[in-house]
């Protein structure tokens, strides 16, 4: 979910979206194959994707069926990744943050209906009518962090401390009316970090220690060191620099607290995936309110919780979120209808939903989905030819022609792949049909994204190039 792991994450995240015509009743059959056919996809996507290090948790129930490591922990050590290795969690880690603000709201001690101007007062910019539950669906407008040019200096220096940075942030402009739409950002957890920092007195490492991980027993998950796994037992990030993989360079990941700050093993995000939805961190009640879509205020809602992605991409109810940044890339869900949990953590900034996916598809007994590229002539690809606005300033995916086909195109990093049609305004990518999904309205102005962290982006088309 940091946003160059979550902006960015917006890049590597092809979002796998093949919405397949599959019911829930037939997910229901869960029938969990050898392990054979799940370390099958694992290696070919290690193969496919240039993974140097991954491991993979599934869970029925409280019942382990695979749990796994493939790879090494870092391209400079001979270690071997296992279930127990500690990856970086990157913007996973908001359901964290958000947790705690519903604890916070069940004692009594915040609304999710209180004016965020209530609790943070020094911010000079706030819009009216922003609240807390805004903050943490991302309706609120609030501005990313990455593409506010002043908190990017910050960003590259060395030694900043956070408290700098939110700082800095505190002049931070909406760039839509809260509730009005749908658009990710870092920010509105940056704003959570403090509000909770501010109504329990403590430092919110502190307050998700005490209050989370130590009574669930989930003593892997901290606040991630800079640089991770320098030592066996922690995966380090990779990235491909001139044609080859190297380690990532460190990153201030303590100006992410409560963004994407944390790390882990694989096995204890598939407990706290699941400690969570049993009602065991938070209400019933609660846990019903991180899942129920955000509404919006023309009506709809957003494919969105508090802190949880909710998509159903093979027609399955899905609960879950990625993380991508520094060289780390990963995917938590689960299934309430089969009572599955699957986590996939990679140590490279590649595309953890496909094999999330793959892993959960083989679970719940879906077949592989149909794969077709109906023609289009010139003036129907002109149709969809475009630049779109998903809520993020100057940062705008595109819709390109080249050579007869249309592509799909994302800024800062360029990232560009081919489009199948499937016809009815609806496009995958032509190189993976579980990759992106694209659905147009019939004039072509609306567009809604499936992908990029596994989540549905709401696109209006940019009238003026």
């Amino acid at each position: 979910m940091r946003f160059r792991f979550a902006i960015l994450m917006l890049v590597a995240f092809l979002v796998s979206a093949c919405a397949q015509h599959r019911t829930a009743g037939r997910a229901s059959r869960f029938d969990p194959p050898p392990h054979a056919r799940l370390n099958a996809v694992a290696e070919a996507e290690m193969e496919r994707q240039g993974i140097p290090g991954l491991a993979i948790v599934v869970m029925r129930d409280d019942a382990l069926v695979l749990a796994r490591g493939f790879g090494r922990e870092s391209i400079a050590r001979d270690d071997p990744v296992t279930p127990e290795t500690v990856f970086q969690f990157n913007s996973i880690s908001k359901q964290f943050l958000a947790a705690v603000v519903l604890q916070l709201a069940e004692e009594g001690r915040l609304s999710l209906d209180d004016p965020v101007s209530r609790h943070l007062p020094d911010w000079t910019r706030l819009p009216p009518g922003l609240t807390i539950r805004h903050l943490l669906s991302h309706t609120s407008g609030m501005r990313e962090e990455f593409v506010q040019p002043h908190l990017m200096v910050l960003f590259a220096r060395t030694g900043v401390a956070f408290a700098e940075y939110a700082a800095a942030a505190r002049t931070t402009p909406a760039d839509f009316p809260p509730g009005s739409r749908w658009s990710y950002s870092n920010m509105n957890y940056l704003m959570l970090t403090l509000i909770v920092e501010r109504a329990t007195g403590q430092a919110l490492e502190i307050a998700l220690e005490e209050r989370l991980f130590r009574p669930h027993g989930l003593a892997s998950i901290r606040l991630c060191p800079s640089p991770p796994g320098q030592r066996s037992g922690g995966a380090a990030g990779h990235v491909e620099r001139d044609g080859r993989l190297v380690i990532h360079p460190p990153e201030p990941i303590h100006l992410f607290r409560g963004s994407g700050g944390y790390c882990g093993t694989a096995l204890d995000l598939a407990r706290w995936s699941r400690a969570l939805a049993l009602g065991r961190v938070v209400s019933p009640a609660s846990y019903a309110l991180m899942t129920t879509p955000a509404p919006l205020n023309a009506g709809g809602a957003a494919d969105y919780g508090l802190g949880l992605a909710l998509v159903a991409p093979d027609g399955v109810h899905r609960i879950g979120h990625g993380g991508y940044g520094g060289g780390f890339s990963a995917q938590a869900a689960y299934y309430p209808e089969t009572r599955l949990t699957t986590v996939v953590i990679a140590n490279r900034f590649i595309f953890a939903e496909h094999i999330e996916r793959r892993i959960s598809r083989t679970l719940l007994g879906l077949d592989e989905p149909p794969t077709r590229d109906i023609p289009l002539s010139r003036a129907e690809r002109a149709r969809f030819v475009g630049r779109f606005d998903v809520g993020i300033i100057d940062w705008h995916p595109r819709i390109e022609e080249c050579d007869g086909r249309l592509w799909f195109a994302l800024p800062d990093p360029r990232i560009e792949l081919p489009l199948a049609y499937l016809g009815g305004g609806e496009f995958v990518s032509a190189d993976d049909p579980l990759g992106y999904r694209l659905s147009f309205s019939a004039d072509g102005r609306e567009l809604r994204l499936l992908g990029m962290g596994l989540m549905t982006w709401y696109g209006r088309r940019v009238e003026t190039d």
